[in-house]
């Protein structure tokens, strides 16, 4: 049995063991345009992906004329992404971190952040140098999205506790999916560690995974805060599940907060 640092490094199983349902890409792509039609003046024509992975929402974006740009840390990854986006409308990529980065590019008009990934952002400071530099790259009035579940069942535990196990099935494999909670200082930026386990049967071969990820909720009046700490930003507007009439008491499965480049 081979042992491998991160689910990640099988971009085809992924998106499947996080439980993405199928048209869930397309939709989250419609709800981001008719978000930036509702707040902007102008035609988006520049849209940076944070955290894009293959960038999937980039790729269709792409095919409808924006110029995309994907910022994500892992090579496997952005090969995926590059290999799946057609050359002549494709997504330029970059590997960056995305606590810190900059890229040789011109002035975005939005960038967006759809990805489970944003709590890993446990530190004020990380969370100030990600927006500091996601605020460098926008243009004046521009919009950064940012996307994140919601998680109303945290609990604090002792010692390392499976919480869920599951299968999933993709063309080529069969995966068995644990997860754990994990103790943690309870005086830390985090609200909870998940370790996230993957047995993946391959015909010819298992392969383990573990990646365990340190996760803080970055609630709107936290991430309202942290906008205006940066000094780049604004927080104009959040939105629950893809709507915009649905209220955060009412919130089921997630939330955007839009922020205004300053």
């Amino acid at each position: 049995m081979l042992m491998e640092p991160s689910v990640y490094e099988y971009p085809s199983i992924f998106r499947r063991v996080h439980m993405e349902k199928s048209g869930e890409i397309e939709e989250e792509t419609e709800f981001l345009k008719k978000v930036w039609r509702r707040h902007l003046k102008k035609p988006v024509r520049r849209a940076l992906d944070i955290a894009s992975g293959n960038s999937p929402h980039g790729q269709i974006l792409a095919r409808e004329g924006i110029r995309v740009v994907g910022v994500d840390r892992s090579p496997t990854m952005i090969v995926a992404g590059k290999t799946e986006s057609r050359a002549e409308v494709g997504v330029r990529f970059y590997k960056r971190k995305i606590a810190k980065f900059s890229i040789p590019e011109p002035h975005f008009d939005v960038a967006f952040f759809m990805s489970e990934t944003f709590p890993v952002l446990i530190s004020n400071r990380d969370l100030l140098s990600h927006l500091r530099s996601v605020g460098r790259v926008l243009r004046r009035g521009g919009l950064y999205c940012v996307d994140i579940d919601k998680m109303d069942r945290l609990r604090m535990v002792h010692e390392r506790r499976r919480w869920q196990r599951r299968k999933v099935r993709t063309a080529d494999a069969m995966i068995q999916v644990t997860t754990y909670d994990r103790p943690f200082p309870w005086h830390s930026g985090m609200q909870s560690i998940f370790e996230l386990e993957c047995q993946i049967q391959f015909p010819d071969r298992t392969v383990t995974t573990r990646d365990v990820i340190p996760i803080r909720y970055t609630i709107p009046p936290l991430l309202e805060l942290a906008a205006m700490a940066s000094g780049m930003f604004e927080m104009i507007a959040v939105y629950t599940d893809l709507s915009f009439v649905t209220s955060l008491d009412e919130c089921d499965r997630r939330r955007m907060g839009v922020l205004r480049k300053i």
